[in-house]
């Protein structure tokens, strides 16, 4: 990519980064209006939801990178596993890893949750399941977070460089 390419990157994925942390509110409002008690069916929806949107905002975000920087995107039953684990891996003369191993494995429990919000009813989400999902996004959005803040770096000092080189 060339510089302006690197730098159009960055400024198109700090936004969306921006729109991804705010589902930090949305937990913490979940959490607030559960307090100790055991969430009703209406609840399981509510935060059933909002945690299918932490694994959903993180891909979409992976899968611009991934389009944009390696021109290949997975495609078929294993595409959502196979982009976290393209996204830990660095491409020589590219780009960088751009998520953490930690993170991916993070995610990972996301993105199974994803597979279970889209094929089951709401009625059926067992808080079972839920519950350490909700009690653990803070740390899987943060390490996120950081992960793509370092990468929209990364992006911005490799335009910076490319620009004094031309």
């Amino acid at each position: 990519m060339n510089a302006k390419q690197l730098q159009r990157l960055a400024d198109e994925l700090s936004p969306r980064l921006k729109e991804f942390q705010e589902i930090e509110t949305q937990i913490a409002e979940a959490r607030s209006r559960l307090g100790s008690r055991e969430p009703d069916t209406f609840d399981l929806y509510a935060v059933g939801g909002i945690l299918h949107d932490v694994y959903q905002g993180a891909e979409s975000i992976c899968r611009h990178i991934a389009k944009e920087i390696d021109r290949q995107v997975p495609v078929g039953a294993a595409s959502h596993r196979e982009l976290l684990d393209q996204m830990t891996r660095p491409i020589p003369q590219t780009r960088p890893a751009v998520i953490q191993p930690r993170t991916a494995k993070l995610l990972h429990e996301y993105r199974k949750f994803r597979h279970v919000a889209r094929h089951t009813y709401g009625f059926k989400f067992d808080w079972a399941l839920i519950k350490p999902l909700l009690d653990n996004a803070d740390e899987a959005i943060a390490a996120f977070v950081a992960d793509i803040e370092q990468f929209i770096t990364f992006c911005l000092m490799t335009s910076s460089d490319k620009d004094s080189h031309t």
